[in-house]
């Protein structure tokens, strides 16, 4: 079943009866029926039957009543979709709806803030429009059984309010867990299943199922850091082998909330960061440490991981950004990669605490020979898919999109140090405004891929 790009153009219909005009090329290349008259037309779960004629245009061109037009709740001016024709069915099928759940803000009373993904979603909006697809963004709400949903479509660089029709593939970009756990996520996500419309990414994954995940592949045994849920008898145990422990919140994102406990001749050190400020404080004795870490294990859970000495560049640990997707193949691929510095004084790279964007071929020039170069990169790459593939192997739901963060200590061994199921978009910003990254084209693509297998199962 394939695709073509058409002009759709509304007009004025003076009958009671629906109808299309539909170019005699766009009508050759669809394959219809020579003497077709009467079909079914269809944007996701709209449907309507209506009249049918031929006219003299050798460019796609479908012109459309607007009567047909609001019953499939399709954008009001003309418009570029994709479309494609079922013969068995006899339906004309426009428009692939594709849709991103997120928490949706007010900036005012007519503009909405979307946030840190304010720009990935104008991209994936404007590349949808450029090649056919219909994209709008939309939050959580009561009323799922609809034929159409509320949600913010872009025109001229603003989010307009509209009815939408229903999406055929649904991109989660929650950003909160407490919202992913709530039960009007529970009844959205029954929702897509019975009317069986695919959706990825629709969970967070947390540091210790990761771990266990890819610690099940013996061939990946050899990256992964020490690791272990974190106990207070571990905690002492570790510190008589590892010089440097790291504790890390289970479901924490950002570098927030994380500890570094180094041992010294004195006793320990304990550094993290409070209010954006740098903390380090000593202690005599195990107890004492233990004492300080205890308010925080009993909010939240902790996994123990061995310190490792890592690359650094000017004093500032580094690690990289593996961002990869899935292609039309269903297969992983690397979209884009970068290397992150901390701050000065910092021991987390994340742009949120501080850290700095560089090229990965900048930060292996200062550590390596240029001729290791094309094998440390190779190696970090193909590092990066193993784990993509890991994952969404052993994980439920389905994966498109995975930000993997690897990392080099002084010998030059990489390491896996975590797998994000909602990565940053702040990490390979386009070059203007209306350019559009590798990363959100391959995310459209990807839904394009799963609208067509699922149209094809039908």
């Amino acid at each position: 079943m394939n695709f073509l790009a058409a002009r759709v153009i509304p007009f004025e219909n003076n009958t009671p009866v629906p109808i299309i005009q539909i170019s005699e090329a766009l009508a050759k290349k669809l394959k219809l029926p020579e003497h077709i008259s009467l079909l079914t037309i269809q944007c996701s779960r709209n449907t309507m039957t209506c009249n049918i004629v031929t006219i003299n245009i050798v460019e796609n061109v479908l012109k459309m009543d607007r009567s047909i037009q609001k019953s499939l709740f399709l954008f009001e001016e003309e418009r570029t979709y994709l479309i494609t024709y079922n013969r068995e069915s006899n339906t004309l099928h426009i428009g692939p709806v594709v849709a991103l759940l997120t928490e949706i803000g007010m900036k005012d009373e007519e503009s909405i803030d979307l946030k840190s993904i304010e720009e990935y979603c104008m991209e994936l909006a404007n590349y949808s429009e450029d090649i056919g697809i219909i994209f709008y963004v939309f939050s959580l709400h009561n009323h799922w059984k609809e034929k159409y949903i509320e949600g913010y479509y872009l025109e001229n660089s603003n989010w307009n309010k509209a009815l939408l029709p229903y999406p055929q593939v649904v991109h989660n970009r929650l950003h909160k867990r407490t919202n992913e756990k709530s039960e009007m996520f529970h009844e959205l996500t029954e929702q897509l299943q019975e009317w069986e419309i695919p959706y990825f990414n629709d969970h967070f994954l947390n540091k210790w199922t990761v771990h266990e995940q890819l610690a099940a592949a013996d061939y990946l045994a050899p990256y992964l850091p020490e690791t272990a849920l974190f106990s207070a008898k571990r905690l002492e145990s570790w510190l008589e082998t590892h010089s440097t422990l790291f504790l890390k919140p289970i479901n924490g994102s950002q570098g927030k909330q994380i500890f570094k406990v180094s041992k010294t001749e004195e006793g320990y050190t304990l550094d993290y960061s409070s209010l954006q400020q740098q903390v380090s404080q000593p202690y005599s004795s195990i107890t004492d440490l233990y004492k300080r870490l205890s308010p925080e294990i009993k909010k939240r859970q902790y996994i123990l991981q061995q310190g490792l000495d890592l690359l650094h560049l000017d004093g500032r640990p580094v690690d990289f950004r593996y961002l990869c997707h899935r292609a039309e193949n269903n297969r992983w691929q690397v979209t884009s990669s970068t290397a992150r510095a901390s701050k000065s004084g910092s021991f987390v790279s994340n742009l949120a605490q501080g850290g700095e964007m560089l090229s990965v071929t900048y930060v292996l020039r200062t550590k390596f020979d240029t001729r290791e170069l094309p094998q440390i990169r190779k190696l970090l790459k193909e590092l990066a898919l193993e784990v993509a593939n890991e994952i969404a192997s052993a994980s439920e739901g389905v994966f498109g999109e995975l930000g993997i963060d690897l990392a080099i200590d002084t010998d030059g061994h990489p390491w896996i140090i975590e797998v994000n199921t909602k990565p940053s978009k702040n990490l390979d910003q386009p070059a203007n405004a209306r350019s559009i990254r590798p990363s959100a084209k391959a995310v459209i693509i990807y839904c394009l891929y799963l609208i067509h297998e699922h149209l094809k199962e039908r």
